[in-house]
């Protein structure tokens, strides 16, 4: 299954199928998740390897992953973001390192609540 939007159209090709959204553009995260499971954003930060080193990194990654896994399915279409939070976190280590990749994890799940939402990149 392929999973396409058209930025400002608000459309989702999930196949031969399109479907138009109607919402607001901060809305557009949720109801992706909703209908796909994840964004095209979210699909490609999955498609990332693990990486082997830093140690820390690779177990972080591996945490973050799991956790994306193990979680309630109904817990997995919330996030009002794009990337979710929890892929957030995984670039936020991967572009800043420990400290500031933590700093702004934290600041992130702070600001993830309804009525918030849209593209936010660490």
């Amino acid at each position: 299954m392929s999973i396409g939007i058209v930025a400002d159209q608000h459309t989702i090709e999930l196949g031969s199928d399109q479907i138009h959204l109607c919402v607001d553009a901060v809305l557009v995260p949720g109801a992706l998740r909703a209908f796909a499971g994840r964004t095209p954003l979210d699909a490609g930060i999955d498609a990332l390897a693990i990486p082997q080193g830093p140690w820390w990194l690779n177990r972080v990654v591996h945490a973050l992953r799991w956790y994306r896994r193990v979680r309630p399915r109904s817990m997995s279409c919330r996030c009002v973001f794009d990337p979710s939070c929890s892929r957030y976190a995984e670039m936020a280590y991967r572009k800043h390192g420990l400290l500031s990749g933590t700093v702004r994890t934290l600041r992130r799940l702070n600001r993830c609540r309804p009525g918030a939402g849209g593209a936010d990149h660490p």
